[in-house]
């Protein structure tokens, strides 16, 4: 009986060589831009800067922070059981320590329970920071996309492939290509969830399946985990790019310097309730806004890089 049930959650799965395929994409992607942005930098354009008291800025509360760690460690149980899920064996030596180790239908069924265990902890800090950021902190808006980041992005792409200038607007508290992120892990999460539910079945609640459907299930939940995956693996690659480390330090720290707030980032687009920054409506300013095709009018200092 176990062992039907492990042959029913584990055959029918993706192709290896369509999953090795996906990360591969992502692998070139990154290598790519790593190589572009050894030849050629852009330059921070627009926005406006404002003096910044203790020249601190706070970009993340501690619950905000707390979350973010406990994603990336919850997350990484849950691709680390799921990838042992999908190749029985990968990973033996860092999941012997968890006791989900090894290729028989046993080992399997500890990989399943422990995927779906990790999952609920998943489920709740999402929750958590869903509300959070919606009801406490008040800055689930810095996510949602705008006309302006249509723009910033027509912009900074030209600017990459060479036409246009090599420049990158100034933006909010995230860059459009970091909203992205966000929303593209929000799909990812969405559907490996609902395919999920459907392969998982606790306690029977859900409907009879077709061996179609499962199989189209399974297919979806497979693309969309080795996305997660790419889409992970960047967030890591672009964080620690030395371009971007006053950002990455202010997940440990919570605050940003005054210097990279007004090099990076446009006040206007930053402000929002509870970030503890003025916005240029608030006090006095030195406007810096520039046309992106204008860059030689733009800010004079050296530039630092990008997030893209």
């Amino acid at each position: 009986m176990l062992q039907s049930n492990i042959e029913s959650q584990t055959s029918g799965r993706l192709a290896v060589d369509w999953a090795a395929a996906i990360i591969l994409f992502f692998v070139a992607i990154f290598t790519i831009h790593f190589i572009r942005r050894a030849y050629r930098q852009p330059k921070r354009v627009g926005g406006t800067t404002v003096e910044v008291p203790g020249n601190k800025v706070k970009a993340f509360d501690i619950v905000q922070r707390v979350f973010h760690f406990s994603l990336f460690a919850i997350l990484g149980l849950v691709m680390l059981s799921g990838v042992a899920i999908f190749a029985p064996g990968s990973f033996n030596a860092l999941l012997q320590a968890f006791g989900v180790a090894g290729t028989t239908a046993s080992a399997t069924s500890i990989d399943i329970t422990w995927h779906t265990d990790m999952l609920w902890l998943l489920l709740g800090l999402i929750v958590i920071h869903i509300i959070w950021d919606i009801a406490v902190s008040r800055t689930g808006k810095t996510i949602v996309p705008g006309k302006a980041d249509v723009t910033d992005t027509l912009t900074r792409v030209k600017g990459f492939l060479g036409f246009g200038p090599s420049v990158q607007p100034k933006h909010g508290k995230y860059d459009a290509f970091m909203k992205m992120f966000h929303w593209g892990l929000g799909l990812c999460l969405v559907i490996l969830g609902i395919t999920g539910i459907y392969l998982w079945n606790p306690y029977g609640l859900m409907p009879a399946m077709s061996s179609g459907f499962e199989n189209t299930m399974r297919l979806l939940h497979d693309i969309f985990a080795f996305l997660l995956i790419g889409l992970v693996a960047g967030h890591i690659y672009f964080a620690i790019l030395p371009v971007n480390w006053p950002v990455l330090r202010s997940i440990f720290t919570g605050t940003i310097s005054g210097e990279t707030y007004n090099h990076d980032f446009d006040s206007n687009r930053w402000h929002t309730k509870g970030s503890g920054t003025p916005s240029a409506a608030e006090k006095t300013a030195t406007s810096t806004v520039a046309a992106p095709g204008k860059a030689s009018q733009a800010l004079t200092d050296t530039p630092k890089g990008d997030h893209n």
